[in-house]
């Protein structure tokens, strides 16, 4: 008489990981952020350390609470339309820097909205102000950001372009594990991003960001963007427009050896078009 085998039991599975905290982990370069934030500040006012900052678009206020955690006397404000973001960065993010989070003020509004008291720097990132499909609505969040600096403060813009960019894509990238903001290790995991399309006309793009775990659990759409894919001349234009007394575009410097960024942003004047580009566009007031 033969024994019955034992069928294999999966272990259990756990809740899935927070998408806010996968997002950190995939999308957000702080300390690269932040060094580049400080540089572009010190250049224009030799001297002199930016204290008071406003992350514009700040979904979880990372950058914020990293630029308090910089210095005892530096402030930061973090604006944001969506109160759910806010909501997780006080749950997730601020409990967990102590007498920091005496420094950052979280503020659901609009960033069209001028706000004093007037800062050193803001920057809006990620792409984020993508999300003004109309010209006229971006120059009003333009005017309004000058409006809240200092003379010669900075608004600090990200952007990506090139021929690659226009076109539909899906990119693969795998992440290790790691701590999130409250102490919680997050697993390993696949970051997906995807161009859905992209219309040349209104230069419309609809994009998303997936998850796949390593346990086959997938978190499809966690973050779905629909943008206007701003080009550099228009930025610029709406930049000057706006009241700036200037514009440059910054972007990484090219290893071919390794065959891979160098880690070092350049001030540019040209830029190769044919694959994909992720500029940082810096005005002074």
């Amino acid at each position: 008489m033969t024994k019955a085998r034992a069928r294999a039991v999966a272990p259990p599975r756990g809740p899935k990981p927070d998408r806010h905290a996968l997002y950190e982990v995939a999308v957000q370069g702080v300390d690269w952020d932040l060094d580049f934030l400080d540089r572009v500040f010190s250049y224009r006012n030799k001297g002199y350390e930016p204290l008071d900052f406003r992350e514009d678009f700040c979904s979880t206020a990372a950058l914020a609470v990293a630029w308090c955690q910089r210095g005892k006397d530096r402030r930061a404000w973090a604006v944001d339309l969506d109160p759910e973001p806010l909501a997780w960065a006080r749950k997730y993010r601020l409990p967990y820097v102590r007498e920091v989070a005496k420094q950052v003020t979280l503020i659901r509004g609009d960033v069209r909205e001028a706000r004093k008291p007037l800062v050193d720097v803001t920057c809006a990132l990620n792409f984020s102000w993508w999300v003004f499909h109309q010209r006229a609505d971006l120059v009003q969040y333009l005017r309004a950001a000058r409006a809240g600096l200092r003379k010669n403060g900075v608004l600090v813009l990200n952007m990506f372009g090139g021929g690659k960019a226009e076109k539909p894509l899906v990119e693969r990238t795998r992440k290790r594990a790691e701590n999130g903001p409250d102490g919680t290790m997050l697993p390993a995991f696949t970051y997906i991003w995807e161009h859905e399309s992209f219309n040349p006309i209104d230069r419309r793009l609809l994009a998303h960001i997936h998850f796949e775990l390593r346990d086959g659990r997938t978190i499809k759409k966690a973050f779905t963007y629909d943008w206007r894919m701003y080009t550099v001349p228009e930025l610029r234009d709406c930049v000057l427009e706006a009241g700036f007394r200037d514009f440059e575009l910054w972007s990484e410097g090219y290893d071919a050896k390794a065959k891979r960024g160098n880690g070092v942003l350049y001030k540019r004047t040209k830029l190769d078009a044919e694959d994909t580009f992720i500029g940082y566009a810096v005005a002074t007031r």
